[in-house]
C-alpha cells in the first residue's frame, strides 16, 4: 500500500511530447511536482533532456546533482550568488532594476530574459524595459542567452481572447528583440500552450513543459498522456450502523438508512486532498463512494457486504486519475500532487534512482 511513481511514464510522456516537434525544457519545481525530484530528472537527463526549470537556488542545486551537463535555469530572482557559480546555474532576468543592482555577480552567468506578458511575477513588463534589458547587457558584455515568457491562461475557462492577446504580445516582443540580439534559446509554452501549437510561436526553439511530463492535463483530457502516479491504502475497519448515526467528527454525515462503512487509514495529514471525496474510491474494480468527509488520518466509505478489513482500495490510478477529480473543479492537478505527504510509504517502477528514497513499500 501506499504511493507508485512510474518512471516509465514519465519517460514516455516526454517523448510523445517531443513527437509534437520540439524538444523538452522540463519544468522540475517542487520537488518535480512532487514526484521526487533525483529519479525524475534522473530519467529525463538519461532521456536526453539537458534543459531543467527550477524557481530556487536548492531546487537548482539538486538537479546539477543528477544532470550534471544540462543547463539549470532558476526563475526566482536571485539575490545569493555561491551556488549560481559553483554550480554553473542559468538565470531568469527579473527586470530591469534587478539586472542593474546585480551587476557585480553577473559576468560568466547565463542570462534569461523573461518577458512579463500578463502574469505579474516577474520579467519585463513593457517592451522598452525588455529593450533596455537588453541593451544593457550588450554594453556590458553579459551573457544574454534566453528570452521566454509564461502564459498565465493558457488553461483557463473562457479566456481564449486574452489569451491570444498574451501570445501576440510575446510574438511582437520576442521577434523585434531577435532583430537586435541573437538568442540561443526561446522558451515559451507551458504544457496548455503546448497542446494548442499557435503558429505564432514558431520561432521557439523548446517547449517548457510540467504537468505533461507527469501525465497529467489542466485543459481538455489528452489521451496519449500516461499517468506516473498511483495511490493505493486499505480498509482498516469495517462497522454497520444505523440509520441516525453521525460518522466522523461533527454531524456532518448523518446515515438515513442502516449502512456498512469502512475505515481508511489516509486522510488529509497524508496530503489527500477534501477534494478527492467527490468521486468515488474503488476495492476490487468496484466503486465506493466517500460518506463524511476526509479528516486528518482517516476517510470513510459507503460500501457492500463484500469489503473486508485489509482490502486494497485505489485512491489514484486506472480507475480514478488525477484529471478527473481535477474536472470536478473542487482542485487542480498541481495541487493535488503537491499536497501529498512523503509520510505515505512511496516506490518508484521504471528507473535507475541514485539514491533510493526513504520509507520505501516492498
Amino acid at each position: 500500500m501506499g504511493v507508485t511513481i512510474d518512471l516509465n511514464a514519465v519517460r514516455e510522456n516526454k517523448r510523445r511530447i517531443e513527437a509534437l516537434g520540439r524538444p523538452v525544457f522540463a519544468v522540475v519545481k517542487n520537488n518535480a511536482y512532487n514526484l521526487g525530484m533525483e529519479p525524475v530528472v534522473t530519467t529525463l537527463y538519461e532521456e536526453g533532456v539537458r534543459h531543467f526549470m527550477v524557481t530556487t537556488l536548492d531546487e537548482a542545486s539538486e538537479v546539477r546533482a543528477s544532470a550534471p551537463e544540462a543547463r539549470v535555469l532558476v526563475m526566482n530572482p536571485v539575490y545569493e550568488w555561491t551556488s549560481v557559480h559553483r554550480d554553473q546555474l542559468d538565470v531568469a532576468i527579473g527586470s530591469y532594476d534587478w539586472l542593474v543592482s546585480q551587476r557585480d555577480q553577473l559576468d560568466g552567468v547565463r542570462l534569461h530574459l523573461k518577458l512579463d506578458v500578463g502574469m505579474n511575477r516577474f520579467g519585463a513588463k513593457t517592451f522598452q524595459e525588455a529593450l533596455a534589458i537588453v541593451a544593457f547587457c550588450q554594453d556590458e558584455g553579459l551573457d544574454l542567452v534566453g528570452l521566454c515568457t509564461h502564459f498565465p491562461l493558457a488553461d483557463a475557462d473562457n479566456a481564449e481572447i486574452e489569451h491570444s492577446v498574451h501570445v501576440e504580445r510575446f510574438a511582437d516582443w520576442s521577434n523585434r528583440l531577435m532583430e537586435r540580439h541573437t538568442f540561443d534559446i526561446v522558451h515559451a509554452a507551458n504544457s496548455a500552450a503546448t497542446l494548442q501549437a499557435d503558429p505564432r510561436l514558431g520561432h521557439c526553439t523548446h517547449v517548457r513543459v510540467g504537468i505533461f511530463l507527469y501525465g497529467y492535463s489542466s485543459v481538455e483530457p489528452v489521451d496519449w498522456l500516461i499517468p506516473a502516479f498511483r495511490w493505493e491504502t486499505e480498509v482498516v475497519a469495517v462497522h454497520d450502523i444505523e440509520a441516525g448515526a453521525h460518522v466522523g467528527y461533527g454531524t456532518g454525515y448523518t446515515a438515513e438508512t442502516k449502512e456498512r462503512i469502512a475505515v481508511l487509514s489516509v486522510g488529509y495529514g497524508d496530503g489527500l486532498m477534501r477534494a478527492r471525496r467527490f468521486l468515488p474510491a474503488h476495492i476490487e474494480g468496484r466503486a465506493y463512494p466517500f460518506i463524511s468527509n476526509i479528516f486528518m488520518s482517516h476517510s470513510f466509505l459507503r460500501v457492500d457486504d463484500t469489503v473486508q478489513v485489509g482490502d486494497r482500495v485505489e485512491l489514484y490510478g486506472h480507475l480514478t486519475k488525477i484529471d478527473d477529480v481535477t474536472r470536478t473543479g473542487h482542485a487542480n492537478n498541481s495541487e493535488q500532487l503537491c499536497a501529498r505527504s512523503w509520510r505515505v510509504p512511496h516506490r518508484f517502477e521504471g528507473g535507475n534512482v541514485c539514491t533510493p528514497p526513504t520509507n520505501q513499500f516492498v
